[in-house]
């Protein structure tokens, strides 16, 4: 056996090992990955020294460049979910443009609005929403909760401060500016194409005698969602935790509890207390509530554009660096969070956030372990050698290889990150855009999420779905992202 063929070997070894790990043995993604970064290290002969040398810098590495990032982002994203501004956002959106294209508002919010607020908060309290908005206006449940489902998943794969977009693209070496002047406009294209297309085909597949959960009375979804309002009343964020925490020992409704794997990018926390409390007389101007997150966007894009047209501004460098920009959004998301929320119950969200970027930072660096140990060995070279021939073939595999290990073991996040950074050698050698790695991987991580994934269950249970509904909606309407994405990338690629 060649070198070159033992080293296939051991990676697709480590590959396995991770997936059994998580999917078999249950065992939390964070260990798993670093006992795949171990075995890699030590069977491609960096040594037992050098191995635990390359786990431990490529944890520190990768934190040095994204931690303070992530932990501000999520600390943000929770502060502007604890006001409410996510919910004045959709509801502005739905009087401007109507509800009959209230699938994109939904998409287009939870995707590109609020990237930064958690994945859990924005599906609990976004989840009731639909089914209240289609209850409303008598629109069908599919093209909505659809909507939910690739507004998500593009937070957090495609636009920055999603967590795992955040950690690709550090593992790649993408700047953060650089990832919001590609993220957004990439993330609004195919969010749009992926529901028109969706949409369309639920037309003809969507059945409600099938596809709604019997177990749901439609005409009382919000009280069986847990919450018990008025018509026409919407929930906060602290009765939209409190459904879902009343839902969770019904996620075992499908039989398929034991094979549930947590991402732990999205985790389960749920969403701060008082999350739209604001008394209507006390509400912030809408412009006045984004501030927190439309500074530090300003900032950093500035800084960006001024540094491509050559014009090195000392103070604008200072202010765009994403670490100071995200402080002074979230500095000022405080200060507009006071009055409303008090000076304890800010310090709850706070607290609280920083709990769950824990989770998400141990995720990330442990990722950036196992680049490193990959940096080391020569698989970088081989994958470089195999794929000379045309630049699409990197693309390709990277989106290949992510959605083989999502349909594995269930997360996005941990199938986007292991093919950018199987992928990140071919870079350089290729003269490939990194962006193109980002986004491959993150198209291909989109594919197939079902019942390895404890979202398809959340998304079961809040929007009182069956399972063969949940699959239209869910499994179905990423599946359409995630080919719809590469069929961007692979143009992109083409002027890129």
């Amino acid at each position: 056996m060649t070198d070159t063929t033992l080293l296939l070997l051991n990676t697709a070894i480590t590959v396995a090992i991770v997936v059994g790990l998580i999917v078999f043995a249950k065992i939390n993604p964070v260990i798993s990955l670093v006992i795949g970064a171990l075995y890699l290290g030590i069977a491609a002969g960096l040594g037992y020294e050098g191995t635990t040398t390359a786990v431990v810098e490529g944890f520190g590495n990768l934190m040095a460049e994204v931690g303070l990032i992530i932990g501000f982002g999520v600390m943000l994203g929770t502060l502007l979910s604890a006001m409410g501004t996510l919910h004045r956002v959709v509801d502005g959106m739905l009087r401007l443009v109507g509800a009959k294209r209230s699938p994109y508002v939904i998409g287009l919010t939870s995707g590109i609005v609020f990237p930064a607020i958690y994945f859990d908060v924005a599906l609990v309290i976004l989840g009731p929403m639909a089914r209240s908005i289609a209850l409303r206006t008598g629109l069908s449940i599919a093209p909505l909760a659809g909507a939910l489902a690739i507004g998500l998943e593009v937070a957090l794969l495609m636009v920055p401060p999603g967590a795992a977009a955040l950690a690709i693209a550090a593992a790649l070496g993408i700047p953060l500016g650089t990832m919001l002047l590609w993220g957004i406009p990439f993330g609004i294209v195919v969010i749009v194409v992926s529901i028109l297309l969706h949409s369309l085909l639920m037309r003809f597949t969507w059945n409600d005698e099938k596809d709604d959960d019997p177990l749901t009375d439609p005409e009382h979804t919000g009280e069986i969602a847990g919450y018990g309002l008025p018509p026409g009343a919407e929930p906060s964020g602290e009765q939209a935790a409190i459904a879902t925490d009343q839902q969770a020992p019904q996620h075992d409704r499908g039989g398929a509890a034991t094979a549930v794997t947590e991402d732990p990018q999205r985790g389960t926390a749920p969403a701060p207390a008082g999350a739209g409390d604001t008394e209507p007389g006390r509400q912030l101007p809408l412009l006045v509530a984004l501030l927190p997150l439309l500074i530090p966007v300003l900032l950093i894009v500035a800084d960006t554009s001024s540094s491509a047209a050559g014009a090195e501004i000392a103070l604008l460098t200072f202010l765009g660096n994403p670490v100071v920009a995200l402080l002074i959004g979230l500095l000022v998301g405080t200060a507009l969070a006071v009055p409303s929320l008090g000076r304890e119950g800010v310090e709850e969200v706070i607290v609280r956030a920083a709990g769950t970027s824990g989770v998400i930072l141990l995720f990330t660096g442990v990722a950036g372990s196992l680049g490193q140990v990959i940096a080391e060995t020569n698989i970088g070279d081989l994958v470089a050698g195999l794929f000379s021939a045309s630049a699409a073939y990197p693309l390709v595999l990277a989106w290949l290889v992510a959605a083989l290990l999502r349909l594995a073991q269930g997360s996005g996040s941990v199938a986007a990150i292991t093919a950018a950074l199987l992928l990140a050698p071919v870079v350089g050698s290729l003269g490939l855009n990194p962006v193109l790695i980002w986004l491959a991987a993150a198209s291909g991580a989109a594919l197939g999420g079902h019942v390895t994934d404890n979202t398809f269950w959340i998304f079961k249970t809040l929007l009182g779905l069956s399972v063969r509904g949940t699959f239209q909606v869910y499994t179905v309407a990423q599946g359409l992202l995630s080919f719809v994405g590469l069929g961007a990338v692979l143009v992109l690629g083409i002027f890129a």
